[in-house]
């Protein structure tokens, strides 16, 4: 991490991806961090930033994790994300 994002939640959050959004219209105010159980962690300041940063997370879930249960995990995630993004929408 580099310090620079709030650590959002306890002082003592678990593992995943916290992003926070004060205001839809004041974007430049959204914060996120991640952390992975095998050391990965990232922290991100402003929209756009936070936007790669979640990017990020799920690539390293799904290609880059040492542990291969972390990997399957996000290699269901991401195929269930491409499964809906793919079905026909009903009238």
């Amino acid at each position: 991490m580099s310090g620079i994002g709030p650590t959002i939640g306890n002082p003592r959050p678990g593992f995943g991806l916290r992003i926070r959004l004060d205001s839809a219209k004041a974007k430049t105010l959204a914060a996120g961090d991640y952390s992975c159980p095998c050391g990965q962690a990232e922290d991100a300041v402003g929209y756009a930033e936070v936007e790669a940063l979640a990017v990020r997370y799920a690539r390293h879930r799904r290609d880059e994790c040492p542990i291969p249960e972390i990997r399957a995990a996000g290699a269901r995630e991401y195929a269930a994300l491409q499964h809906s993004l793919s079905k026909r929408r009903r009238k």
